[in-house]
């Protein structure tokens, strides 16, 4: 391949980054600058049907967004259990870029699955640079998190007195 044709593709895969990036609800609305570096900091990759992205209990520093394929999220242990399937456009591990913690599941490629994925140091150093998009990114990340919540707690919890009792959440 030559030069001039690796740039063109490189080029248009920024342009790719850069579109899938400001359609993330994390990343939404902030100034084009630090979402270009984040495009540009990006990396793709392909996982194997059957592969395994990340682990149950891995300190995986990075955040994946899913391109295509399809994905299982599983618990791992005391004993395999499906959560729930994966796909297109599923970001999956975005807390993971603010610190160092364990999975709490495993994902798992069902099919062949292409990812763009963010490292932590990548999105460190950003934050580092562009300072006045942490409290956008982290105000976006509660308001999922809130959404998350609200849902389960609608979903799950009013049917289940069992989990309502583990949480100390009174009966309604």
């Amino acid at each position: 391949m030559s030069s001039s044709t690796e740039s063109k593709q490189t080029s248009r895969e920024f342009k790719d980054n850069l579109q899938l990036l400001m359609h993330l609800p994390m990343l939404s609305g902030l100034p084009l600058e630090p979402l270009k570096l984040l495009a540009y900091l990006c990396r793709r990759q392909i996982f194997r049907a059957g592969q395994f992205i990340f682990h149950q209990e891995d300190l995986d520093p990075n955040a994946y967004l899913i391109l295509s394929g399809r994905a299982l999220l599983m618990l791992e242990d005391p004993r395999e259990l499906d959560l729930v399937e994966m796909g297109e456009m599923t970001f999956v591990g975005g807390l993971s870029l603010f610190c160092e913690m364990k999975r709490i599941y495993a994902l798992k490629a069902l099919t062949d699955v292409a990812t763009l994925t963010l490292s932590r140091e990548k999105f460190q150093k950003t934050l580092e640079q562009y300072p006045n998009i942490g409290p956008r990114i982290f105000e976006a990340t509660a308001r999922t998190i809130i959404r998350w919540e609200t849902h389960f707690v609608r979903e799950h919890l009013s049917q289940c007195s069992e989990c309502r009792n583990r949480m100390q959440i009174p009966p309604t």
